[in-house]
């Protein structure tokens, strides 16, 4: 489970997808859900083997609820803090979150290379830690990994 707004780029395609095993990606995106061009982008955009699902966040909540065998070599990408919440809400149990990109923008700080984060964003983090969820921010494997809950208290 990733948050990354950028989606399938670079990092994810040369070194996680790589790194993790993995064979299928979903993306979890109400906006690219509703955009057929955006999904084909994504798509070719995916190295050779991998599938690509993209799925809004109550197709997400569906999909990623099921337990199948499948699931362990799944990547999923989100936007935002808020899709993860929101299929945490809906049921998707996850034990895990990665932070790689959240970019600047007015009203966000900056909290770790290329993540910046609105106060709405920390405080949603924030809950997901007060569930259970050890979030983690970190850009590509092999470089620093920092624990969320060191940044914020």
């Amino acid at each position: 489970m990733r948050i990354d707004d950028r989606l399938i780029h670079g990092q994810v395609v040369a070194v996680w997808v790589k790194h993790l095993r993995t064979d299928r990606i979903v993306i979890v995106d109400d906006g690219v859900a509703k955009d057929p061009f955006m999904q084909e982008v994504l798509r070719l955009a995916a190295p050779p083997g991998i599938t690509v699902d993209v799925c809004s966040i109550q197709e997400g909540i569906a999909t990623l609820g099921e337990e199948a065998p499948q699931r362990d070599r799944t990547m999923v990408l989100l936007r935002s803090p808020q899709a993860a919440r929101q299929l945490f809400d809906g049921g998707v149990r996850f034990t895990h979150l990665n932070v790689g990109g959240l970019g600047a923008g007015p009203g966000r700080k900056l909290v770790f290379k290329n993540i910046s984060m609105s106060d709405e964003e920390k405080e949603i983090l924030k809950s997901l830690v007060r569930d259970g969820v050890r979030i983690t921010l970190q850009t590509v494997p092999g470089e620093q990994c920092v624990d969320f809950s060191s940044l914020v208290k």
